[in-house]
Order: structure tokens, then sequence, then C-alpha cells
């Protein structure tokens, strides 16, 4: 449990994090791939051990890896994207819709099974979440037009990259947790890295030294967050730790967004995280 609690911490102050991406008027694919630098470098610090490069390849996750890094950067910049334009309680909120994607594929892809408590706690999850993401409907014409596609690549891709994080531990049968997760980590920050120098070059942006700190504060929650949810994985299966992950960032996210950044909560909001605590502690009676 110690495992999940942190993930949900952790995976909260991404959100708020990136939230002060706009505040401080960083530059998006700078300050991310400074977070994706310092992500690699904690992950390689705390590894237990290294692998060689032949030792690499061959590893059962090694092209797993390859894909989950670049899905890691590819959902990033969509939510940094949608946090700056919608809010951080909005954004984490269409981002654990998700939740429905993993628990299908523990169902499935790895044969969990789901008894009428976890069922019905699930169904209540869905129902939590579309009333907490769920505003007034008070959204400007501008605003619909840009962010219309938004939700929907959040939920296609946050849900898939569960997945890849489930499939990658599954393949992970040794004792190099850190270090697969470091190097899905340094291929996000190779795909960071291009993005950069692509902007440079082609003149979209500037470089600003402002933007490592935000970086540095980003990369260091941001391994922790995927390094206890990789851990939580090891003792809880998809149907009981994704909804109960995403249902907890949801609500602390959301009263984060409600103290720090005034994010207005509605009615339906606030039924929506009663429903959601009712949610966990039907899901959590089959631990």
């Amino acid at each position: 449990m110690l495992y999940l609690a942190l993930a949900i911490l952790f995976s909260s102050g991404v959100f708020v994090t990136m939230r002060f991406f706009k505040r401080f008027e960083l530059d998006n694919h700078q300050a991310l791939m400074w977070n994706y630098v310092f992500a690699t470098v904690t992950g390689f610090l705390i590894c237990g051990r290294y692998d060689t490069l032949p030792q690499l390849v061959h590893e059962p996750w090694f092209g797993l890896s390859l894909l989950t890094g670049f899905w890691f950067i590819f959902t990033y910049l969509l939510m940094t994207a949608s946090t700056q334009t919608s809010g951080v309680t909005v954004t984490s909120l269409s981002s654990k819709l998700s939740v429905v994607l993993p628990t299908l594929a523990g169902v499935l892809i790895f044969h969990e099974q789901l008894n009428l408590m976890v069922s019905a706690g699930i169904v209540l999850a869905l129902i939590a979440l579309v009333l907490v993401v769920g505003g007034d409907g008070k959204i400007s014409d501008n605003t619909r037009k840009i962010n219309w596609l938004l939700p929907v690549l959040i939920f296609f891709g946050t849900g898939t990259g569960d997945v890849l994080m489930k499939l990658n531990e599954q393949h992970n049968t040794g004792d190099n947790m850190g270090f697969m997760i470091a190097f899905i980590y340094l291929i996000a920050m190779l795909f960071g890295i291009a993005l950069v120098v692509y902007d440079l070059i082609t003149g979209k942006s500037k470089w600003q030294g402002k933007n490592l700190l935000g970086g540095i504060a980003l990369g260091v929650i941001n391994f922790f967050s995927t390094y206890c949810v990789f851990h939580a994985m090891r003792y809880f299966d998809n149907v009981v730790l994704f909804p109960i992950y995403n249902i907890g960032v949801v609500c602390l996210t959301a009263m984060i967004g409600w103290l720090l950044f005034k994010e207005k909560l509605t009615w339906k909001n606030y039924l929506g995280l009663a429903i959601a605590i009712i949610a966990v502690v039907l899901i959590t009676v089959r631990i």
C-alpha cells in the first residue's frame, strides 16, 4: 500500500508542476526534455546494478521499453498542453478516465478475475470520474475549438501507456526494475532532445536557462511516480491497482487545483469525489 500511496502523491505532483510551467512562462518542450534528463539521471543513480549493452539488447523488456519511452513523451506533451489550457483538475481527470483500458487489459490480456464488488467499484469509479470531469459547461468557443481533441487523445494515450507499463513489468523477471525505468526515461529523453533541437533550428523557440529548474523539479517527481507505480504492480492486479490509483490522483489533484490555483468545483464535482471514495472502498474489498 505504501508504493500505491506514494504513486498517487508523486503523480499528483506531476500535474501540479506542469501547471506551474505556464505561470513561470517555461518552454514546454525544453522543460520536458530537462525533465527526462533528470528522471534518467535519478534512475541510474539509484540502480542496484547496470546492464552492459549486449545484456540490455537481450533483455525481454528491451523492445517494449523503446515504445514505452516514446509513448511517455508523447502523452506528457499532450498533458502539458491540456494542463495549461484546461487546468489541473480537468486534465488529470481526462487522463484517469483511461482506467477503463488497463482494467480491460487486466481481464482480457492478463486473465485477472473480477468479482461483483470490484465490478461495482469500477462502474462507480467511471461514474465518479465523469462527474468530476464535468464542469459547468462555460467553455469559450476558442478553447472548445483548440482542445476538443485533447481529452480523447489523453484518454487513449495514458490508457495505452498504463498497459505498456504493465507489459514491461510482466517481462521484467529480474531485480533490475530501477535500471529498466531509467532506460525507458533515457529513450524519452532522446526524443525530447530531438524535439528541442528541431524547435531551435526552425526558430520556433529560443534557448532559455530557466527551463532547467522546471525540468529538475518535474524530472525527480516524474521518476519516483513511475518507480512507485511499477512496484505497486507487483502487489496488485490491474483491476484493483489502476482504479484506486487513478481515483486517488483525481481526488488529490482536484483538491490541489482548488487550493492552489482556485479552480472551481461544481456540485457535480463534489458528488463525483464522494462516489469515488465509495468506489475505492468497494474495490479494496478484494485485497
